[in-house]
């Protein structure tokens, strides 16, 4: 009999889902947040009580076996417990606690972190409830097993089983896991071994969220972004860098934070540097720059002291830290390691995949895991009848069927200045737009990112945009090229270029590139090479189709919603070209 193995990306935020068939391959996997259009969808189980049935029918034989695997260790107590202390250690905001009165002296400026362990410790007893229910119900199928994994070690599945590499040297630096917020790992063959776990409330994760309230964001909101696009406006101050810096300390391949009262004082002196979330957002470019400077500088001395291990020259890279692009650019410079792996989903979504990959790989110990780079393609597709029932029903006058030659269509206009929406194929899994749900534009125009923030996007004027480039011409374009598959790092555009693509070209002269291969979407590719041709220029602007505080578009009735409420040109759904 077939059987599945079912991945639940199970913390508080950030829910997912993911699908193994029986032969080992990823056969689904998409962020929770999409199919509920709930910006990272808190407080809710991955495996939505009508989503997991139609997830069933799709892409399982109903009547299968189950093996459902969640991404964190169930001893509840023990994880509780870590979090209780952890988010009581750390925190900005004083809010009332249910916590007795001998711990309130550790922090004054303590975060809500009982909402937030209580959120974690439901998310642990809530996970799966609704696919065992449905699986009886619907399925009669009660032939469902259920497993649970280290959250860190799902991580560290998640990464290594999509990198391209037979042996590496894994790290998962993140807010947190049962005990700490780093793990490390040996990646050989397919086998991973662990070779050192942090324990304590050390967390790099935890601190940049920290920074991110400080320069008046939501880290809730996922606005650490904000936090990285607006660092190269500002200059490090020497002061501010001191007081983060003097927080967290590198002990060999763990984290440290200073002693409660430290960080109290600590506190309590940034707290006046705080910039009010109703102030501007240009009076915290010099935090933000002081912030990242202290991220980049605790990065660089653990991956040091990470490399002595002498496990590999190979790193692969997990946990919400390696988000942070930025960093990721300029790694390979900073430490000694040949050659860098990050996955399209290195945070808590990504788990989802490295669970269901662990168990199919338990019940298999004897097959090997074929290394290749990992196809961020996993998603939910278009609904065929919605498509449809808009082209019947819509009445929309300007609308063309131009099967095999729209992306030349598509083309014409970028170049014409247009902004374009791009629906194809299936949805990426991570946080990043990588040519199927994409706002695209010309990046030789030096108003573009105006215009687009002004009519679409409706963001901080700061934010960068995104170049999706030919891989061919990389070398041409940026310096020291590296691919970059899951727009996953930055780097350097080469100064004779920069005129050519104003658009995509941030103030520090960096860009977050996405590498294009025509075998990797070779739809995209064929789009961008059209636009190579009118304009000599193999690189087009590339944004999540979605407006600020809302996830990237999960349904058709979602991108003709964008498309009608903003100032996009066109909408370009499979080889259907709708204009205004």
């Amino acid at each position: 009999m077939n059987r599945y193995y079912i991945g639940l990306a199970n913390t508080c935020h950030d829910p997912a889902i993911a699908i193994v068939d029986s032969t080992g391959k990823v056969v689904f996997a998409e962020a929770l947040e999409r199919y509920l259009q709930n910006k990272r969808a808190w407080d809710v189980q991955p495996d939505n009580f009508n989503q997991i049935v139609q997830l069933i029918e799709t892409y399982c034989d109903p009547k299968a076996e189950f093996v459902v695997s969640t991404t964190w260790s169930f001893d509840t107590w023990q994880v509780y417990l870590h979090q209780l202390y952890f988010y009581f250690y750390l925190g900005i905001k004083g809010t009332k606690s249910i916590m007795q009165p001998s711990w309130k002296k550790l922090l004054p400026y303590r975060q809500n972190f009982d909402w937030l362990a209580v959120l974690q410790f439901t998310a642990l007893l809530k996970t799966g409830r609704n696919l065992a229910f449905q699986m009886r119900s619907r399925f009669n199928n009660d032939r469902v097993i259920f497993k649970q994994y280290r959250h860190h070690l799902t991580h560290a599945a998640t990464a290594c089983y999509s990198s391209p590499f037979t042996d590496a040297a894994c790290i998962i630096v993140d807010g947190e896991g049962e005990k700490g917020s780093v793990s490390c790992y040996s990646y050989r063959n397919g086998h991973l071994k662990l070779v050192q776990e942090s324990t304590g409330t050390g967390s790099l994760g935890v601190l940049y969220a920290q920074i991110t309230e400080l320069c008046g964001f939501d880290w809730r909101k996922g606005e650490e972004w904000k936090v990285m696009g607006l660092a190269p406006y500002g200059k490090v101050d020497p002061e501010v860098y001191s007081l983060i810096r003097s927080m967290i300390e590198v002990k060999d391949y763990s984290l440290k934070f200073a002693s409660a009262d430290q960080m109290a004082s600590i506190f309590a002196d940034l707290k006046r540097r705080a910039i009010p979330s109703s102030s501007s957002y240009w009076e915290a470019v010099n935090l933000a720059a002081s912030g990242q400077k202290v991220f980049s500088d605790v990065m660089e001395e653990l991956l040091n002291n990470f490399y002595k291990l002498g496990i590999s020259d190979n790193l692969v890279l997990g946990g919400g830290c390696a988000l942070n692009s930025a960093f990721n650019g300029k790694l390979l410079e900073k430490v000694p390691f040949k050659a860098l792996h990050v996955p399209s989903a290195p945070a808590d979504d990504g788990n989802a995949i490295g669970a269901a990959l662990l168990a199919y790989y338990e019940e298999h110990p004897s097959e090997l895991h074929q290394p290749s780079l990992q196809s961020p393609y996993l998603g939910s597709t278009i609904n065929e009848k919605s498509l449809h029932n808009l082209l019947q029903f819509g009445k929309i006058e300007r609308v063309r069927h131009l099967p095999g030659t729209v992306h030349l269509e598509a083309a014409k206009l970028l170049s014409q200045g247009k902004l374009l929406a791009w629906v194809q194929g299936r949805a990426e899994f991570g946080p990043r737009a990588l040519g199927n749900r994409s706002i695209l534009a010309d990046p030789r125009s030096p108003k573009m990112k105006e215009e687009i923030n002004k009519r679409v996007k409706f963001r901080e004027e700061y934010r960068p945009f995104a170049p999706s480039i030919l891989h061919e011409f990389g070398h041409k374009y940026f310096e020291n090229y590296q691919e970059s598959p899951y727009m996953e790092r930055t780097l350097s555009w080469l100064p004779e270029v920069r005129e050519q693509v104003p658009a995509v070209v941030h103030v520090n002269n960096t860009g977050r590139l996405q590498t294009v291969k025509r075998e990797w979407n070779e739809k995209y590719y064929k789009l961008i090479e059209a636009f190579y041709e009118i304009t000599s220029v193999p690189i087009i602007l590339n944004t999540s189709l979605n407006v600020m505080g809302k996830p990237i578009i999960h349904t058709v009735e979602d991108a003709i919603s964008v498309f009608y409420t903003t100032g996009l040109d066109a909408l370009v759904i499979e080889d259907y070209l709708i204009e205004k």
